[in-house]
């Protein structure tokens, strides 16, 4: 615990009526961005528009079998203020290993609350890695490759057939940012909107459990559809995509391999062609 002085610049504390002695610390995770005061967490935020659409919309949201954090207006009666959002604090530790079975279900039941939705026009602003890597999954926007990326990419490229799905608002992101608490249903954290079929929901679950947790359940989970593998492949160059525009921003001098070879076991299953009807 430290005083918020040493965390949170001046004006976005008086925005939201703190004082430069109040003791708070910085959340795992998140890229140190969340701070935790009493029982509200401030994140500073670097899309106000995305920010204000996202807490706006969680806030009418009511759940059912999970729990989401409850968006704070500021005094100003903004969802975004001097740069920061405020919610309160949910109880709960990540999973995934072991509790894919419960983040799917909470992601069918999320994404039924989330269907009416219009689309947003800011996602066709967006520029950070993970949106540009996305366009380039569904074929929305080339991807300057990264030279040691590229041959994966094509890989999966080759496998990429056309899909016709309907589309809505998902949560792009749940893998890692769903938390299990005893007595209480798992919370839902960070937001990352997206315009795709429901269905790649749960293919960027499961495809980062390919990835990062390649275990018998996570195997067991996926649908062996032609669709669903087609979903996944392009849950792997979303994956792949952001990852070469990583590399690309930190100019790393090489990848890491075990990030590599996670990428490489998992096409190798998606090239199984009888795992697949």
């Amino acid at each position: 615990m430290r005083p918020l002085a040493e965390w949170m610049p001046q004006d976005a504390l008086v925005s939201w009526n703190l004082r430069p002695e109040q003791l708070g610390f910085v959340l795992p995770g998140g890229m140190g961005r969340s701070i935790l005061v009493d029982d509200v967490v401030f994140k500073r935020v670097d899309d106000e528009e995305e920010t204000s659409w996202c807490q706006n919309v969680l806030s009418r949201i009511r759940p059912e079998d999970y729990r989401l954090p409850e968006p704070i207006l500021s005094p100003q009666g903004h969802w975004v203020e001097s740069g920061y959002t405020a919610t309160r604090w949910v109880a709960g530790e990540p999973g995934p290993g072991g509790r894919f079975n419960e983040i799917l279900r909470v992601s069918r039941s999320l994404h039924r609350a989330l269907r009416d939705l219009p689309r947003p026009d800011f996602l066709d602003r967006r520029q950070h890695r993970w949106a540009k890597a996305d366009r380039s999954a569904w074929e929305d926007q080339p991807l300057n490759w990264m030279p040691d990326i590229r041959e994966r990419a094509q890989k999966l490229q080759r496998m990429r057939e056309p899909l016709d799905l309907p589309e809505q608002i998902i949560h792009g992101d749940l893998a890692g940012n769903v938390l299990f608490s005893p007595r209480l249903p798992p919370a839902v954290i960070d937001f990352s909107p997206y315009w795709r079929p429901a269905g790649f929901a749960d293919a960027m679950i499961l495809g980062d459990g390919l990835l990062w947790h390649d275990d018998d359940e996570v195997r067991s989970l996926i649908p062996r559809t032609h669709v669903f593998r087609q979903l996944l492949i392009r849950a792997m160059l979303a994956r792949l995509g952001a990852l070469s525009e990583s590399f690309r921003a930190t100019r790393r001098a090489c990848l890491d391999r075990a990030e590599l070879s996670a990428f490489d076991r998992a096409i190798g299953f998606l090239r199984m062609d009888r795992e697949w009807n």
